[in-house]
Formats: structure tokens, sequence, C-alpha cells
């Protein structure tokens, strides 16, 4: 039987930003190890940075194809200016990549509505960040977003309702458990600005959902790009803000044309 999803997607090869974030994103990696390796820290933390900065750069890529679909090449200098994230501190690349699917969702990119093999999925990345420090605040801000979609459905709610019950139970363990702590970086409030600046636009989404014959609203890109803004700040009360760098980057590249 074939599997049934809403929101995975084919990695159309035909394209080139996907021919591009397939070289970039192990060429990346490789570039961040070496470097390591050349300032004398050694193999273990060579290839530690190497996967975080692949990583980095894939989601960074990723979530401004979903925050800004029109601009291909915006996610292109995303995956350029994101590793540099390394130099401020260590990503939560699972917070970051729950950010990534809810956006995905929220921004209605696939045009498709969720199945079973989603929820299991989205659970599966999110689950594990509850005992993160970056928990609270992606738990708490995903399953409000997943909340917000629930009247926008017209079929298959139930997915939804289960998503946001479950990561709001998660969310209220990560309050309970984790010690509250706020030490923002001065380099935060001007990313911080930029980010905001992103949730202006787009005006209209000239490009098609990948259903056939579906749209993407431009209020919904909208209200994921606020989505993403909102748990990445959140995520600064408990964490350290460098954790969430795949999403600021991408928001900051945004942030310089978000129309």
């Amino acid at each position: 039987m074939a599997l049934r999803s809403g929101i995975t997607r084919g990695f159309d090869l035909s394209y080139p930003s996907n021919r591009f974030i397939l070289a970039a994103t192990p060429g990346v990696g490789i570039v961040a190890g070496m470097a390591t390796l050349l300032a004398g820290d050694g193999w273990r933390i060579a290839v530690h940075h190497g996967f975080s900065a692949g990583g980095i750069a894939f989601l960074a890529w990723t979530l401004v194809r979903e925050l800004h679909p029109d601009r291909a090449g915006l996610a292109t200098v995303a995956v350029i200016v994101a590793p540099f994230g390394l130099l401020l501190g260590e990503p939560d690349l699972l917070a970051a990549a729950t950010v990534m699917l809810a956006a995905r969702v929220v921004a209605g990119t696939t045009g498709r509505a969720l199945h079973w093999f989603d929820v299991a999925l989205i659970l599966a990345v999110a689950a594990p960040v509850a005992w993160r420090p970056t928990g609270p605040g992606v738990l708490a801000s995903t399953a409000l977003a997943f909340a917000a979609v629930i009247p926008l459905q017209d079929r298959r709610r139930s997915r939804l309702i289960v998503i946001a019950v479950v990561l709001a139970v998660l969310a209220g363990y990560a309050w309970w458990r984790v010690e509250m702590g706020f030490d923002p970086d001065l380099w935060l409030a001007g990313v911080v600005v930029l980010a905001a600046v992103s949730v202006v636009g787009p005006r209209r989404v000239a490009v098609g959902a990948d259903r056939a014959g579906a749209v993407i609203s431009p209020r919904r890109v909208r209200s994921a790009r606020g989505y993403a803004v909102i748990a990445a700040a959140v995520a600064t009360v408990t964490a350290d803000p460098a954790a969430m760098i795949p999403v600021w980057a991408a928001l900051v590249v945004i942030g310089l044309r978000p129309t």
C-alpha cells in the first residue's frame, strides 16, 4: 500500500534549488568540519560541527521555502548565512525541525490534509524537544499553531486536534521541568527586528501548492511566519537564543525581502 501523507514531498532533482541543497548540505558540513580541525579542536568536535552545520543549512533552506515560496533564491542565501550561527552557540536541530514541519502545515504549502502518518511523524520529531531547554516555548507555540489551523481545515480535523492536544501536554511537562532563565545576547535585538519585518508579507503567492490546482494563501504564509517568530522568541526564555539559529536565519533572510 502506498504511503499517504499530507506534509511530506518528493525530492524532484529537476528543480535547480533541490539539486543545490543536495550538494550544499554535505558541502557545508565538510567545510565546517575541516575548519574545526584546522582550529585544533579534534575529530570528535569536527564531526559534530560538520553535522550541525549541514543540519542548520538544510533546515534554514527548508524554512525559507515554506515561508517565502516565491523566492527560491533567498533559500540559497540562508544556506550560506545560517551555518555561521555555530559561532554563536549550539543549535537545537530537533526544535527547528518541529518549527519547520508546523510552518508547513500552517502555511498550507502542500495543499493536502494531514494523514495519521503525518501525526506520527510530527510527534516523533517534536516529543523529544520536551526534554530540551527549547521545549517549553517551541511546544507551547506549536500546539497553539495547530489549534489555530483546525477551523481552516474542511476535513480530517481530528489529526490536528490530536497533535495540538499531545503537544500541549508535552509543553506543560516541559514548562514544569525546566528552569526559567533569560540571558539575551546583543545580536538578538537586530535579529528579532528583521524577523518581525518578515511578517508583513507576502501580498500574494504566485507558485501553487503541491496538490494540483491548489493555491497557497498569502494570509496563511504570513501566519506561518508569525508562528515561527513567536516560537523562536519564546524559546529564548528558557534556552540559549542560538539554539534556534536555523529559524532566526530563515526569518532574517526573509525580513530583508519580505514581499
